[in-house]
């Protein structure tokens, strides 16, 4: 009999640790989010929020450092707040403007107002974590990054 390869879980909940880290939610609602492993996720993305679903490229840690699904816990955060109409209708206004101007996609999404705030309110995170003390909690960049490692998001299309 061929031994079994052990399972890996491709939906989750948020870890208690990481519904504590990630602080750009409220408690409630990372405790109904929904985090889905999807290996072939389209184009150059790593990443994609749908409402409470997250979807991942790849595993992140579950200790509440990772920047990728720290930004896609603020577009859960602009879902909850604007809806399923409000959210698609501004994210896709934006998205073809920004087309329309720069003939670009990749500079069109850019200037998303959604990715914009999620971009800079995840810099706001990481540089709060990587301030504070290790014994309080403090992470530095995340793991495997160096101290001085820029602080971009994992899931933006090369420019």
């Amino acid at each position: 009999m061929a031994a079994r390869r052990p399972s890996r879980r491709r939906i989750r909940r948020l870890t208690s640790e990481e519904v504590d880290a990630y602080h750009l939610i409220s408690a409630d609602l990372s405790q109904r989010v929904w985090v889905v492993r999807i290996p072939d996720l389209p184009g150059p993305y790593a990443g994609l929020a749908l409402g409470r679903f997250v979807f991942l490229a790849r595993e992140v840690p579950p200790s509440g450092s990772s920047l990728l699904l720290a930004h896609e816990l603020v577009h859960v955060r602009q879902w909850a707040e604007l809806g399923i109409a409000g959210f698609l209708f501004r994210y896709l206004r934006d998205f073809s403007r920004g087309l329309k101007q720069h003939r670009n996609w990749q500079k069109a999404y850019r200037q998303i107002d959604a990715e914009e705030e999620a971009r800079r309110l995840v810099d706001q995170w990481a540089e709060d974590r990587s301030s504070r003390p290790a014994a309080s909690g403090g992470a530095g960049p995340g793991p495997g990054l160096p101290p001085d490692a820029p602080r971009s998001i994992e899931n933006d299309p090369p420019t």
